[in-house]
């Protein structure tokens, strides 16, 4: 036999055992079970971090930051490897010393770990997608992702192959835990001591461990980098992930710096009213507006159709992919269109939340997703209550990120794939059907609204430029399951909808509103990249919008309050969106809202300001064309961050007291008192 494969117990040739100099120090079972799983980790998280290093060689700075990237990184993979090691503290604490000795017990280990391998091989390989399609370790968006894991689970299926995959990855954890059991490490931890304080005092010293862990370690102590993506490098992935979890809402006093709340409220209203848009009564709390239309009323159909992932990028007046849209980059032409408009968010239900509800986005989940998120007043209410048909139309499954329940409380009728006969589905993916099969169910309910004499307003949501990137055969000369694919397919849809719209009698009379949930992409190397924000937004019909383009900076909460403007209805609103036609628009200095879960920013022409969930705040000169961040212009910084902070503080609490409740009662609630600042938890978050 091999001096090196000597086993440890009863043997005093120990230079094979990587971990011979803890013979002494470590007796326990329990406590050597658990290092063993603890430098496992260690390992797996090591060779994670190297990986997404390399997948991000192309964002990183090349300086002494990416050294900081591995120290502060190995910080969080050991305070998460503390909580992976514990089930097996447990193990050594409960197995019989017998049976860890046993051939049994042995196998049972060595089993145990090949599960506990796969597992950890598992969570890189998510991470590396995750990645590949976010540029970030885990977040709120994986936290979704866990929960809709029909949608989810099929996406992966039909975007990656799945076999190699799994069977890569068992090979591999099996042969891991091979190599531990040829050099005899789990013989060396069957051997160590069961007393009974060893298996008391030793799990009772981990869970002490997690739980100071739990409170003294935080992301939001990490030391920042100028680079974003550094700042994800150095995280933990499964860290990240259950601090998402645990934070699915951030509570905005809690958080956030915050101003007196009725200053908060005072500086809104001010920032807010106009002579179009008046503020409708002398109640300090009261935030709504009274809209007055610049002419008769104007009955008309609106379809507004919400594009997933329809990134700026892709069309001509960005030019970086200006091949990928030429139904888009026409009608561009023939549409008022907004070529500085921005998304409040990176997922769709917070392009939706602003499509809606026309206010800057809350801290963590949009409000679609939370349980307070339903019997709003919202932008269907306007059109409730002149008699018109409101529906929410979607190829799939519209139980996904709550939206059924949003928008059916909100007063649209669903139709979302599961209220259509199978007949209308001629392709599908695990997302949902093809943008072709939603706008042709979007035109018969036109067509029946319109023969009974209704008028229609629908928002449509598709699914086509989203992974897996197929859709049907013939449609665009692109290879399908890639994104450029996608894209020109979702283009030709948009157009099919057009072109089949213009025959139907209700055309002359239907305003199209084509924008985007949100970018492809939210990754950058500044805190908030804005160039990950800039979408396309257009409201068409050449008989009934003359073609112009809207230069302004603007947001996505602009563009209803725009078609209401366009519509010259009267009517009161909680709206902070602008009719950007509006007479008085011109003397608006141009604004939009940015945010991705925790940092909330105001972008205005020449700065931007962000404010953080740790009550800090800063202004920075931007260059929207970058997204590069210098610093301000002093005299500019500070009234910044002050109205971004009245904005997003009133906003926040519009929602939480309830006062964008359908069937609020205004006399109930008055102003709270201001409480003294409370210290931040020191909890780990995403």
């Amino acid at each position: 036999m091999r001096v090196g494969r000597a086993p440890l117990v009863g043997c005093h040739r120990t230079s094979s055992i990587p971990i011979h100099h803890m013979r002494t120090l470590i007796r326990s079972a329990p406590a050597r079970f658990a290092l063993i799983a603890f430098a496992t980790f260690l390992a797996v998280s090591l060779v994670t971090r190297i990986l997404l290093l390399i997948a991000a060689r192309h964002e990183l700075t090349p300086d002494s930051s990416v050294l900081g990237i591995f120290t502060i990184g190995a910080g969080f993979d050991a305070a998460s490897a503390v909580f992976a090691s514990i089930p097996w503290l447990l193990l050594g604490a409960v197995a019989p010393a017998r049976f860890l000795k046993s051939n049994i017990g042995k196998w049972t280990t060595l089993s145990l770990m090949a599960l506990f391998s796969a597992l950890l091989i598992f969570i890189t390989i998510s991470e590396v997608v995750f990645w590949d399609e976010f540029g970030a370790r885990f977040n709120f968006i994986a936290v979704d992702y866990l929960i809709w894991t029909q949608e989810v689970l099929g996406n992966i299926a039909e975007s990656y192959p799945m076999v190699p995959i799994f069977g890569g990855l068992a090979a591999v954890s099996i042969a891991m835990a091979a190599a531990m059991h040829r050099r005899h490490l789990f013989t060396w931890a069957s051997a160590g001591t069961t007393t009974s304080a060893d298996r008391i005092l030793w799990p009772l010293a981990g869970f002490a461990c997690a739980a100071i862990l739990t409170l003294s370690v935080s992301q939001s102590a990490m030391p920042p980098f100028v680079n974003q993506y550094h700042t994800e490098l150095a995280k933990n992935g499964p860290w990240s992930f259950f601090a998402a979890f645990r934070q699915m809402e951030l509570e905005y006093t809690k958080w956030y710096a915050n101003l007196p709340l009725p200053d908060a409220l005072a500086d809104t209203r001010k920032l807010l009213s106009t002579p179009d848009a008046s503020s409708s009564t002398p109640d300090p709390e009261d935030l709504h507006r009274t809209i007055i239309g610049r002419g008769p009323e104007h009955p008309w159909n609106v379809i507004l159709v919400c594009m997933e992932s329809m990134s700026g990028d892709y069309m001509d007046y960005v030019g970086k992919n200006p091949s990928l849209t030429p139904v888009l980059n026409r009608l561009a032409k023939e549409s008022l269109f907004f070529e500085n408009l921005y998304a409040t968010g990176t997922r769709t239900v917070r392009g939706m939340e602003a499509l809606t509800l026309n206010l800057p986005p809350t801290p963590g989940q949009a409000i679609i997703y939370r349980p307070e998120g339903i019997n709003l007043t919202t932008t269907f209410s306007t059109f409730i209550d002149r008699g018109y048909d409101c529906a929410f139309f979607y190829g799939g499954d519209g139980r996904f990120d709550f939206m059924n329940r949003y928008f059916s409380t909100a007063g649209c009728r669903i139709m979302d794939i599961g209220a259509w006969n199978p007949a209308d589905t001629t392709f599908k993916t695990s997302w949902g059907a093809c943008d072709e099969d939603l706008f042709n169910k979007t035109l018969e309910q036109a067509d029946a609204s319109h023969a009974a004499g209704k008028p229609f307003h629908y928002f449509c949501m598709t699914t086509s430029n989203h992974r897996p990137y197929d859709f049907p055969a013939g449609r665009v000369d692109a290879p399908p399951h890639k994104r450029q694919g996608a894209i020109r397919y979702a283009d030709w849809a948009v157009g099919h909808l057009i072109a089949q719209a213009s025959k139907r009698p209700w055309f002359s009379n239907t305003l199209f509103v084509i924008v985007s949930d949100h970018c492809a992409s939210s990754a950058g190397k500044m805190e908030i990249d804005v160039t990950k924000y800039r979408i396309p937004a257009m409201i068409y019909n050449p008989g009934l919008v003359p073609p112009r383009t809207v230069s302004r900076l603007c947001s996505q909460i602009d563009l209803m309050p725009t078609v209401f403007g366009m519509l010259n209805w009267n009517h009161q609103t909680l709206s902070y969106g602008q009719d950007l036609l509006a007479p008085s628009a011109v003397s608006l200095p141009g604004r939009a809202f940015v945010s991705n879960y925790q940092k909330l920013a105001m972008l205005r022409d020449g700065g931007i300001s962000i404010i953080k969930p740790t009550r800090m705040a800063a202004a920075y000169s931007c260059d929207r064309t970058t997204g590069n961040l210098s610093p301000p212009d002093p005299a500019v910084a500070a009234p910044l961050i002050h109205d971004t902070q009245a904005l997003y503080q009133s906003a926040s609490w519009l929602f939480n007291s309830g006062r964008l409740k359908q069937d609020f009662n205004p006399s109930a609630p008055s102003i709270a008192p201001v409480t003294k600042r409370s210290s931040i938890p020191n909890t780990p978050e995403s």
